[in-house]
């Protein structure tokens, strides 16, 4: 009878998990809390284990990222692992592409400086811009990339985009190319959408000479990783108003320092990594999981097997 360990804190996920195989041994627990015991036999795991948790699961055969971004297991131990690990790649395209036009439109209509005069009772009437016939160029065209140029395309918008990985161009995409050409394709954009995730060569690979390319009056939204930003460089370009503004949802360091500029710069807006909220986000990640379940007692090929070598 395989044991498996399910950590979330989620109320709402025992009424979820339905079509659970016959004879597997369910143990579900609060995320964040210890382990214990039922570690060194659970041959399955939703949830991250970390480096010292690991060298205890004696039994362990797959684990599941309830998520998109694996990095928290990126370590030698289990990268060089037999350990299958999948994650949510595919399931949270709406609601991340959705907070990205959250924030850029919040930027580009002013909205908080909207809500900032009806705080005061002041009527008055500002500039604000279209981003219909605009450009937007996007870093990594995976599920998310292709769920924001999908939108943006809707919207309008030329569609630019640069990935690593030899993908067939979207209709809705103008140009995809690789990386290389990450700076002429923000040179072009007016707006510059980061959906990368964090791996050893993309660290950074929003470099201060990419940034520094950018036109006066574009904007930069982030809702992949913040260590994929030169984030020194894209502050110095929003003091000293090189760019127009920039959305945030995440930053190099999470939970944002309290002595980080970005608290302080006025045209930037920041979320607390929060785009992958949604009423709807764990129904679709239980499903996904549960199917996999399912494959994975059958010894079926399972869906959204992460490549632990690139890390994604």
């Amino acid at each position: 009878m395989p044991k498996v360990i399910i950590a979330s804190r989620s109320s709402d996920l025992e009424g979820l998990l339905h079509d659970i195989p016959d004879g597997v041994d369910l143990h579900i627990q609060p995320d964040g809390d210890p382990y214990g015991d039922v570690l060194e036999e659970a041959e399955a795991l939703w949830g991250v284990i970390e480096e010292d948790d690991f060298v205890r699961a004696k039994a362990l055969k797959w684990v599941h990222q309830p998520g998109i971004g694996v990095e928290r297991h990126m370590y030698p131990a289990f990268q060089d692992s037999d350990v299958v690990l999948t994650n949510c790649k595919g399931q949270a395209g709406t609601q991340i592409s959705e907070h990205a036009f959250a924030l850029l439109f919040a930027l580009t209509r002013r909205v908080l400086d909207q809500h900032d005069f009806m705080k005061r009772k002041h009527w008055e009437r500002i500039p604000c811009y279209e981003m219909a016939g605009k450009t937007m160029g996007i870093v990594a065209l995976g599920s998310i990339g292709t769920a924001m140029a999908y939108r943006a395309h809707a919207f309008g918008m030329r569609v630019l985009a640069v990935d690593p990985e030899p993908i067939e161009k979207p209709d809705f995409v103008e140009r995809l190319e690789k990386p290389e050409w990450i700076g002429e394709m923000m040179a072009q954009s007016d707006v510059v959408v980061s959906c990368c995730p964090i791996t050893k060569e993309s660290h950074r690979v929003i470099s201060a000479d990419a940034i520094g390319r950018m036109k006066p009056d574009s904007y930069f939204v982030n809702i992949s990783r913040g260590k994929v930003v030169d984030e020194e460089a894209l502050i110095h370009a929003l003091q000293s108003g090189r760019i127009a503004g920039a959305g945030l949802d995440v930053t190099y360091e999470e939970p944002l320092p309290e002595d980080s500029p970005l608290w302080d710069v006025p045209n930037v807006i920041l979320t607390s990594h929060s785009a992958g909220a949604s009423d709807q986000g764990l129904e679709r990640g239980v499903e996904l999981f549960v199917d996999n379940l399912n494959r994975w007692v059958k010894g079926e090929e399972m869906r959204n097997v992460v490549d632990k070598q690139k890390g994604y």
